[in-house]
């Protein structure tokens, strides 16, 4: 990979200089890291932000109320019987719903470490599985990161994403849902 990095930018400066814009290699070279610092530090605030948001909802009884809306959702999908790693995977779904995906990490890692004790040998087990794939295509139900990237660079309806993602998250998650469990019960036979 480092390679391919090296080859393209030392082509993007050929290229440049090649046809004469020294001007622009420049003007990337000095406004580049300025950029990159600016989304760092937007993105850094973003999950102090929302990780304080998420440390407030679960102290407070809005987990519980998720909890008792998506426990029988989850006890359906899971085998599971462990309690810590339903609630850590309760958490990480709630925070990647409010897109707080950063914020939703420490979670995820929790109820993997919780689920992986139950894993026979060294294999990830149907849960691990199904967890990795919620996780992965969870419903987003307010894009934070997304939005506040909008607005960073100025886009006329920052929000605009929030319908679209909400329904390519659904899609993504159902379609994902049914897949797992149809190819846990092939794989099993």
């Amino acid at each position: 990979m480092n390679i391919f990095w090296l080859v393209a930018i030392v082509s993007a400066i050929l290229y440049q200089l090649l046809f004469g814009n020294v001007e622009k290699i420049t003007e990337i070279l000095f406004s580049a890291p300025q950029k990159a610092a600016d989304i760092f530090l937007t993105i850094l605030l973003s999950i102090m932000l929302w990780s304080g948001f998420l440390r407030v909802v679960q102290d407070s009884n809005l987990v519980d109320i998720f909890k008792k809306l998506l426990k029988p959702i989850f006890g359906a999908l899971f085998e599971t019987k462990n309690e810590r790693a339903l609630n850590f995977m309760l958490l990480n779904v709630v925070a990647n719903m409010l897109g707080l995906g950063n914020a939703a990490t420490p979670a995820g890692i929790l109820a993997m470490q919780e689920l992986s004790k139950e894993a026979k040998n060294s294999t990830a087990s149907d849960d691990m599985i199904l967890f990795v794939l919620i996780n992965t295509c969870s419903i987003q139900l307010i894009p934070t990161t997304v939005i506040l990237l909008r607005t960073k660079f100025s886009s006329s309806a920052p929000a605009a994403i929030t319908f679209p993602t909400l329904f390519v998250s659904m899609a993504s998650l159902f379609v994902g849902i049914i897949l797992c469990k149809v190819l846990s019960k092939v794989w099993k036979q």
